[in-house]
């Protein structure tokens, strides 16, 4: 265990920047201050959060929220929310405000300056599968118990394969009834799994003794894996852990329909992970003084354009907006106004431009680290190695069935990649040349395009955006770009 000292710290330094947050006197600001800091740490899984106004969510002791995310993702957030809470000093765990049929998917707590307590009511954004939960993991890593690779041609050779991995879950835990339920019929996924599954065995994890979904709990085979680091309660942002003797690979899954297509996102995730650490206390007031000063303008001139409800305009009236309480109006001003003025000379994402490339070195570093998890490499002291794989296949009754070749990045590779970049440069950030930027007259979108580099080569492209949710940080997404494959590749 002393190999995870390391990562212990990651979670105190967690526990630290949860226990800095100052009651402020309103229960929805905070609660919500709160649940985004909780939410920072959970990179694998975009939610939004908003203040449940439903009458019969809120109550004189119940402070009721709505956090929306995908469906299949709502067990595993709230799992890592848990744990989370229950590792945080000034944060307690009520689960017992919390009803049987829901105490996978939401959670409760209350925090030591709170009258109320907070229930968190975790919610599908809409993106349901067809007929249940995404079988795809399961797909996946049922099949890597078998010890050679999978042909399919057709549809009667699918429907075989699926009774196989009905016979082999015996040796698969951590999945779910619905997605068992939903391993029939569902061709593209399972041409996609193979893809995934073909590329695993070739790299010498077929024939596998057992396979461990985590999307759910870690299994106690596998917890010594879940590392916290980076402010991250899931770094290891593995979705399955192969076990073939005494050695564990962990996957981090994606898939896609052909090679062709852009590439999955490598991480998608709130700009505040970026900010863990007492190292960035300087950075993180600046951008919240910034994005309180932005809104405020941004709520005054909604108030101008007289576009708000008679009930905003009271509330603003009586409560004066400020970069402290800005959060409480910013959800009821629309939509368009707030992209509208995102775009142009006075937008936030110039201010935010401004202090990404004046901290590139600072910043660049933690991109690396978040982004290709190069010190997951650590664990192979441990026997554990960790791999990035993308299925890539489809099926349609003209098609038919199409299975290419997966895409298998093992962290060695990636880290020793990186080593001989970093023999030559350093890490740092960049705005993207000749790019359409936020701050650009006409703009044409509100967002902000980098290029992560070390030395002279880009390493991935990265979009900052918002996705709705004003009040929170706009995300940031990653992409390994063709140049860094093509080292990667040795080509």
């Amino acid at each position: 265990m002393r190999n995870f000292n390391s990562f212990q710290r990651h979670l105190d330094l967690l526990n630290e920047n949860l226990s800095e947050l100052e009651y402020n006197g309103n229960d929805n600001s905070f609660a919500l201050g709160v649940l985004e800091q909780i939410d920072s740490q959970i990179s694998s899984i975009k939610s939004n959060i908003e203040i449940d106004v439903r009458p019969a969510k809120q109550s004189g002791k119940k402070l009721g929220v709505s956090q929306t995310m995908p469906d299949k993702d709502r067990e595993k957030f709230s799992a890592l929310a848990r744990d989370i809470i229950d590792k945080t000093e000034d944060l307690t765990l009520m689960m017992g405000s919390v009803p049987g049929a829901r105490k996978e998917k939401d959670y409760a707590f209350k925090h030591k300056d709170m009258e109320k307590y907070i229930y968190v009511n975790n919610r599908p954004d809409g993106a349901r599968g067809a007929l249940g939960d995404d079988p795809h993991e399961l797909m996946t890593a049922a099949l890597c118990l078998f010890p050679k690779q999978h042909n399919i041609t057709n549809s009667d050779e699918m429907d075989a394969l699926v009774e196989l991995i009905q016979g082999q879950l015996k040796n698969v835990k951590g999945y779910k009834p619905s997605q068992v339920s939903s391993l029939k019929d569902d061709y593209a996924n399972l041409a996609m799994a193979v893809s995934a599954a073909n590329s695993i065995i070739s790299a010498g994890y077929g024939n596998a003794d057992k396979v461990y979904l985590t999307g759910q709990a870690w299994d106690d085979d596998v917890k010594q894996f879940q590392v916290t680091k980076y402010g991250m309660k899931d770094f290891n942002s593995s979705d399955f852990i192969i076990k073939k003797g005494d050695n564990f690979l962990g996957v981090s899954l994606k898939k896609k329909k052909r090679s062709t297509q852009g590439d999955p996102t490598l991480i998608n995730k709130a700009f505040t992970t970026l900010l863990s650490g007492k190292e960035f206390d300087k950075l993180r007031k600046q951008i919240d003084k910034d994005a309180g000063e932005f809104y405020v303008h941004v709520i005054n001139l909604a108030a101008k354009l007289k576009i708000l409800s008679p009930e905003l305009m009271q509330d603003i009236k009586k409560n004066k907006p400020t970069p402290k309480n800005w959060k409480q109006y910013i959800q009821r001003i629309p939509n368009d106004l707030v992209n509208r003025v995102l775009k142009g000379k006075r937008t936030l994402f110039g201010d935010m431009a401004q202090t990404v490339i004046n901290n590139s070195d600072l910043i660049a570093n933690q991109l690396v680290q978040l982004i290709f998890k190069a010190d997951l490499k650590d664990l192979r002291k441990v026997n554990f190695d960790f791999a990035l794989v993308t299925g890539i296949g489809d099926y349609g009754s003209r098609k038919g069935v199409v299975v290419e070749k997966g895409e298998y990045k093992d962290i060695e590779t990636v880290s020793t990649s990186m080593d001989k970049l970093f023999s030559e440069g350093k890490p740092s950030i960049r705005l993207t040349p000749g790019a359409s930027q936020a701050f650009d007259k006409n703009a044409s979108a509100a967002n902000v395009k980098f290029d992560l580099m070390i030395g002279s080569i880009t390493i991935a492209n990265i979009v900052l955006r918002y996705k709705g949710n004003f009040r929170s940080a706009p995300n940031f997404t990653a992409e390994m770009t063709q140049e860094f494959k093509t080292i990667y590749k040795g080509e």
